[in-house]
C-alpha cells in the first residue's frame, strides 16, 4: 500500500469520541506473528483426536471402533472441534479489535477483553514525559516487532503499546506528533498571554 492509499484509508477511518479538529496519523495493531503461536497451539490441539483415534483407541478402547460407540466418538470430536473454532474466533476477535490510534492530539488504546468487554484509554500527547521503544530477542528482531513504552505525567504512569510492528518507527511518529502538539500549545499559550 503506497502512502497516498494509506492516507486515504486514514481519512476514511473514524472512531467514537473523535474530536472535530482531530486528525488520525497512525493506526496500530499487534504484529500478526503473535497469532502464529496461538494458532499453532490450536492446530496441535486439533490433531489430538486424530492421534487418539489411531494410536490410543486400538489399545485402550477398541469398543470405539464398533457401533454405537463409534458414533459417540464422532459426536465428542465434533463438540471438541466446535470449542477449537470458538477459541480461534475469540483469539482473532481479541487480536483484530485491540487497536492503538495515534492522532495529532492524543493516543487512544482500545483493548478488547474477551468477547463482551472493552477498555478504552487515552493519553493527551502533551502529557508525555518519555517514550522508549524496545525490541528483545531473536524473534522480535527477525520479524521486526516490539514494544513502545510511554511514560506520562498522569496517575497511570505507563502507557504500553505491546508487540507492535516497527516499534522504532512508531516511537518516532509519536515523538513527531508530541513535538507538533507542544508547538501548538506554545503558540496558543503565547496568544493568551499577549
Amino acid at each position: 500500500m503506497n502512502s497516498s492509499n494509506k492516507e486515504e484509508s486514514l481519512k476514511s477511518f473514524s472512531f467514537p469520541g473523535q474530536r472535530k479538529n482531530e486528525t488520525i496519523k497512525l493506526i496500530i495493531r499487534r504484529h500478526v506473528i503473535i497469532l502464529i503461536s496461538y494458532f499453532a497451539s490450536l492446530f496441535i490441539m486439533a490433531l489430538l483426536p486424530i492421534i487418539f483415534y489411531f494410536f490410543a483407541i486400538p489399545n485402550l478402547f477398541p469398543a470405539f471402533y464398533e457401533y454405537p460407540y463409534d458414533r459417540m466418538f464422532i459426536l465428542l470430536c465434533l463438540i471438541y472441534y466446535g470449542f477449537i473454532w470458538i477459541a480461534a474466533f475469540v483469539i482473532w476477535t481479541d487480536y483484530y479489535l485491540d487497536i492503538w490510534i495515534i492522532t495529532d492530539q492524543r493516543i487512544i488504546d482500545i483493548e478488547q477483553v474477551g468477547l463482551f468487554a472493552r477498555v478504552v484509554s487515552e493519553l493527551d500527547l502533551t502529557r508525555i514525559q518519555d517514550i522508549t521503544s524496545e525490541v528483545q530477542g531473536m524473534a522480535q528482531t527477525m520479524f521486526g516487532f516490539g514494544d513502545v513504552h510511554i511514560q506520562t505525567a498522569s496517575e497511570h504512569t505507563k502507557f504500553d503499546l505491546t508487540s507492535i510492528p516497527h516499534p522504532v518507527v512508531t516511537r518516532r511518529a509519536i515523538v513527531d506528533q508530541y513535538e507538533a502538539a507542544r508547538q501548538r500549545d506554545r503558540f496558543i499559550f503565547k496568544d493568551r498571554s499577549e
